[in-house]
């Protein structure tokens, strides 16, 4: 037979200090030594470090360090205000327009409907035109609009996937449409 005998302690070998991190991160919010971003909120700016806001939140993470291409050229853009010169995918283009509009880079979302509409076709006018409905470009979809207002373009169009998809989504542009070419 054999037993356990629990010894007490009062008196501890090492005292333990209590955790200090919350008033030492208190601190680095309170500075703006090594923050990379700043929220603007009710017209005071809070500087913020990524790595903490991406270690504390994964939807922060993902929009900090996810591989989101928009946001990387929407931040070049405001650090630069130039717009990406290569000829990327289409899809990247849309996404800029919708990170442009979230953050309201005007000029940016301005220019990435220029770089739409330079690339629109009977294939591309149907996203092109959701894309300018969805992120408030009135001028594109106007452009997209007159472009299926032409008999030969419409035709083309209307039986492609995206164009199917249009009237679900958005009835009010068939609508449009319609006024447009006096039907």
């Amino acid at each position: 037979m054999w037993g356990v005998i629990v010894v007490g302690h009062d008196d501890p070998l090492m005292a333990v200090p209590p955790s200090d991190i919350g008033s030492h991160l208190g601190c680095l919010l309170d500075s703006t030594d090594g923050s990379e971003v700043s929220f603007l909120v009710g017209g005071e700016t809070f500087p913020a470090h990524r790595a903490v806001l991406a270690a504390r939140s994964p939807v922060f993470k993902a929009q900090l360090f996810g591989p989101m291409k928009e946001a990387t050229m929407a931040l070049r853009f405001m650090y630069t205000d130039a717009f990406p010169t290569d000829d990327g995918d289409l899809g990247d283009f849309y996404d800029l327009l919708a990170a442009a509009d979230r953050y309201a880079l005007d000029r940016l979302k301005i220019l990435c409907a220029i770089k739409l509409w330079e690339n629109v076709s009977v294939d591309t006018i149907a996203g092109t035109l959701d894309r300018a409905e969805t992120h408030s470009c009135p001028e594109l979809k106007m452009k997209c609009i007159d472009f299926l207002a032409e008999e030969k373009n419409f035709k083309k169009a209307v039986l492609t996937d995206g164009f199917i998809q249009m009237p679900q989504k958005f009835p009010s542009i068939l609508t449009e449409l319609r006024e447009k070419v006096g039907v």
